[in-house]
């Protein structure tokens, strides 16, 4: 078999050779592609999440008493508190999110007294509407050297819970909120505002669209969160360019829709960019 030769390549050789450089330029493409949300400049992000860590670290050593975590829903509060708090405090914390009584609040902080354990208290508003609820956490995050928490209220349920009327804190308190502390209306912001000035306070992003994206990729890239799909780092890659190229069409930018598209991604590679057209953007339709 014989071969025309040009430029001492053969034709065959010269096929290979085009389709590799081809290739090369693909993958060269997809490499700047993939690597554009990594490369991103995160160090706002890096020293606000630093910060959170320092803070952390000093409430499970029992130096510092109590730390408000505010920012919008679903930029990875609960996410990043737990996972530091898993890192320095061990077994020594519990976290209570949704609906609380106020009785249960005073029962958790009984538990969680001592110096080094830290009850944590994620969108908690059944507590934070009411004022006794309030009452006892500005108690329990008091600057005064000496914390004393009081059920003053006749309740058979202390018996049987076996809670004295009163105690002595030294633990600490973290409270995650969505609420814009200060801005509420009402007693309610007044009370907040209460508890902001008896703790520090750390803000996560904010509302615009622009910094919630950012939020997401950090998230993704750099704290690996959806590391449990087991995905390729092109599909990583195409579900961020998604919720970029559609950002004004979301109902709304947040962790819980990357875990969304991840779903739909690892359970239909090639059809999720319609599964998600169809059951997230028209939403906000």
């Amino acid at each position: 078999m014989s071969y025309e030769i040009t430029g001492n390549i053969s034709q065959p050789a010269q096929l290979l050779s085009d389709n590799l450089l081809s290739l090369m330029k693909v993958s060269s493409a997809e490499t700047i592609d993939t690597n554009c949300y990594a490369n991103e400049d995160y160090s706002d992000l890096e020293r606000c999440y630093s910060s959170v860590e320092s803070f952390i670290e000093k409430i499970s050593q029992g130096t510092l008493r109590s730390l408000i975590i505010n920012g919008p829903p679903g930029v990875g509060k609960t996410f990043s508190v737990e996972s530091f708090l898993k890192k320095h405090a061990s077994k020594k914390y519990k976290l209570v999110a949704g609906h609380m009584s106020t009785l249960s609040l005073y029962g958790n902080l009984y538990h969680y007294r001592d110096a080094g354990k830290v009850l944590v208290l994620d969108d908690i508003d059944s507590v934070l509407s009411k004022i006794e609820g309030v009452n006892i956490l500005k108690a329990a995050m008091d600057t005064k050297p000496s914390r004393r928490i009081n059920w003053e209220s006749p309740s058979s349920l202390l018996n049987k819970l076996n809670l004295p009327t009163g105690f002595d804190f030294q633990g600490s308190v973290i409270l995650i909120s969505n609420i814009s502390f200060g801005s509420s209306g009402g007693k309610i912001g007044a009370h907040l505002e209460a508890l902001k000035d008896r703790s520090f306070t750390l803000t996560i992003a904010n509302n615009s669209r622009e910094s919630l994206f950012k939020q997401l990729c950090f998230m993704v890239m750099k704290k690996n969160l959806l590391k449990s799909f087991s995905l390729s780092a092109m599909q990583i890659q195409d579900i961020l360019k998604y919720v970029e190229i559609n950002m004004e069409s979301l109902p709304k930018i947040s962790l819980r829709l990357a875990i969304k598209l991840a779903q739909l991604v690892q359970e239909s590679p090639d059809n999720w960019h319609q599964m998600a057209n169809t059951g997230l953007l028209n939403q906000s339709n």
